[in-house]
């Protein structure tokens, strides 16, 4: 009996997790269902595009650092050819030209390894965990104000 085959592409564009599929030089190769979702945007706007392009930072945030760590963990990525699981990001979404709103995300960068080992694609999988957090503080800042100070 023959077993049957798998159409991975099928499951990569299913997966629930946000994932964007990113050259060695950072530019959109594919994405997958979820991510288009979470990115409010369609595929033709971003394949091909340079993930800072089509994601900036908020200009008008002077402690923003979410494109200067996305990069670092992109390049150890490259460098290592290892997965980097980021810490919590602060990474402001851009709603609309100009307008951003704040958002946290929790992301892990993955090599794609080429017949030779090179690492050819980086898998980028990140989640917007900003309600989650927001929930998480208001429990801790409602247990604070219950405790005893003494």
């Amino acid at each position: 009996m023959t077993e049957p085959q798998m159409d991975y592409a099928a499951v990569y564009r299913q997966l629930p997790v946000p994932i964007v599929l990113l050259t060695p030089e950072f530019a959109i190769a594919d994405v997958n269902l979820a991510f288009l979702r979470s990115a409010s945007r369609s595929r033709e706007e971003l394949l091909g595009r340079n993930i800072f392009d089509a994601f900036p930072e908020d200009p008008s945030d002077p402690s923003a650092t979410g494109v200067r760590n996305s990069i670092a963990s992109l390049r150890r990525v490259l460098a290592t050819g290892e997965p980097d699981a980021m810490e919590f990001q602060k990474y402001d979404f851009e709603v609309s030209p100009g307008s951003f709103v704040k958002r946290y995300w929790s992301a892990v960068n993955a090599p794609v390894s080429g017949p030779d080992g090179a690492v050819v694609l980086i898998a980028s999988c990140g989640e917007d965990v900003t309600d989650r957090l927001n929930r998480f503080l208001s429990v801790l800042q409602a247990e604070a104000s219950h405790q005893d100070p003494g």
